[in-house]
């Protein structure tokens, strides 16, 4: 009896131990041990638009480092084309499954993710001099009731590209009002070139033109005032750069058929040295890198004045409106948030060694040497800036976005006056 009292002693201490030891192998599971407590591994998902592109190979780069580094704290990359991506957020907002870090658009975009709750305040994050490495104004796209959400990484401009050897060989001066502009493009006009591309298929190409004349107008104060619902569109200016932009329609200043190209076919035009004037965002400069030859003509400058406006030289479109987020949800925001400083610090500095864009922050040197001659120079032009204005659809919200742009098409089109055009304007809900 005593010996069977001892034999179910032990084979009870062997299931004990085989229990705590199951127990252990569970409780570690997706854990690393170190020094005896288990360390949580981290897994951060990030959304981006680059499936290719000239920011892709910045961002793998640095992802690969960052993953390398911090082996407890691992960054998983999915990417997807721009236009499908902005359903794709949206729709992921909505059903709360948005992933750890996103990317996404300032202003007006991301608004309704904020108004929801969707997004993390970084503000109690910033404090350790991360406000001070960044350019300046460039965390007023990103913030909301006075709260930070977002990070920059780069900064464009809305830019005049220019084919200096058209111009010459055509005996035409390169315009600086807009008075010179419509003479310009009459001349190539009447000489059978196409003197201004644009792609109004895709809308956004055609809102550039409206809306740096209408800064040129109007001036950057009252445009920013009118997107914030602080002025009216009905002002006198908006009228009169609605009917500018109606002249140069009408006299052909826009290349032929340009309501239905997209971007990319009016600018491959642009590429094979037709077409003498262009104005776009400054990443174009890296995309004539396609077309080296034609590349070594262009000049970049600020776009033509409108004499007698109260708007300036110096007043740009275009900003830091690029960003990335941090989800609400997230497990882990101590280590989102240090991974989005991370990255945006080093997008910035990459993307302007890459020509990809102009930077955002402060604390990398550069040689003249390594960055695209013409981004340089669209630098040096920004440096004598006194005021800037987002582009319209990233400010304005949703369906408003959409509106304006095609408002503008009908502008274009000749099928709204610039009166009904400043009217449909002031009614939109801002």
């Amino acid at each position: 009896m005593k010996k069977m009292l001892i034999l179910a002693m032990a084979v009870l201490l062997v299931l004990s131990a085989a229990a705590c030891s199951s127990s252990n192998n569970e409780s570690n599971s997706g854990s690393e041990v170190n020094g005896g407590a288990a360390t949580e591994k981290v897994k951060l998902k990030l959304w981006t638009i680059w499936p290719s592109g000239d920011f892709k190979p910045v961002l793998d780069e640095l992802v690969d480092t960052w993953n390398s580094e911090h082996p407890e704290t691992q960054v998983e990359v999915e990417a997807t084309e721009n236009e499908a991506y902005k359903t794709k957020v949206k729709t992921a907002a909505a059903a709360n499954e948005l992933p750890d870090i996103f990317y996404t658009w300032g202003a007006g975009f991301s608004k309704p993710f904020v108004d929801g709750d969707k997004v993390l305040a970084l503000d109690e994050y910033l404090n350790d001099g991360t406000k001070d490495k960044l350019v300046a104004n460039s965390l007023n796209n990103f913030t909301y009731d006075n709260k930070v959400y977002g990070l920059p990484y780069t900064m464009w401009l809305g830019t005049f590209f220019v084919n200096q050897e058209l111009f010459d060989k055509n005996s035409i001066q390169v315009p600086t009002t807009y008075a010179e502009l419509l003479e310009a493009a009459k001349a190539f006009r009447a000489k059978g070139i196409d003197p201004i591309a644009v792609g109004g298929k895709d809308l956004w190409p055609s809102m550039f033109y409206h809306n740096i004349v209408s800064v040129r107008q109007g001036g950057a104060q009252l445009n920013n005032d009118a997107l914030q619902g602080k002025a009216s569109f009905e002002d006198p200016a908006f009228i009169r750069s609605a009917e500018l932009l109606q002249e140069m329609a009408t006299a052909e200043a826009f290349m032929k058929g340009n309501l239905g190209l997209t971007r990319d076919e009016s600018e491959a035009v642009f590429l094979t040295g037709q077409i003498p004037m262009y104005f776009n965002g400054s990443w174009f400069a890296k995309t004539l890198d396609a077309a080296p030859e034609v590349k070594a003509k262009v000049k970049v400058l600020k776009f033509p004045v409108i004499e007698g406006a109260a708007g300036n030289e110096n007043e740009w479109i275009g900003g830091m409106l690029d960003t990335f987020m941090v989800s609400s949800g997230t497990k882990y925001p101590e280590q989102a948030v240090e991974f989005l400083k991370y990255m945006t610090e080093n997008l910035s500095s990459g993307g302007y060694k890459t020509g990809a864009g102009l930077p955002t922050w402060n604390t990398a040197t550069f040689d003249d040497s390594e960055i695209d001659p013409l981004l340089k120079d669209i630098s040096d032009l920004y440096s004598s800036a006194t005021g800037i204005v987002p582009v319209y659809d990233l400010f304005l919200e949703g369906q408003q976005a959409e509106t304006h742009k095609n408002l503008v098409a009908e502008l274009l089109a000749g099928k709204t006056t610039p009166q009904d055009f400043s009217a449909k304007m002031q009614a939109l809900e801002r």
